[in-house]
């Protein structure tokens, strides 16, 4: 019997694709977010680079006298 002719289409690299694909994809996620925090969170900065948001913020309590 002759061995039938395969050609190497698939030769089994589709996990590795899968793996690529979701690494490349949090990647981009990541970017992504980062850039948004970024320009988002930018009417908040101080003068001095600190971040001052406000529902982060303590409640200062003043003393009762």
């Amino acid at each position: 019997m002759s061995k039938r002719y395969v050609p190497k289409t698939y030769n089994n690299r589709h996990v590795i694709r899968v793996i690529i694909g979701t690494v490349l994809s949090a990647a981009l996620a990541l970017v992504v977010i980062f850039f948004l925090l970024f320009f988002g969170l930018k009417k908040y900065w101080d003068d001095d680079g600190r971040l001052d948001i406000p529902w982060l913020m303590d409640e200062q309590k003043t003393p009762e006298d």
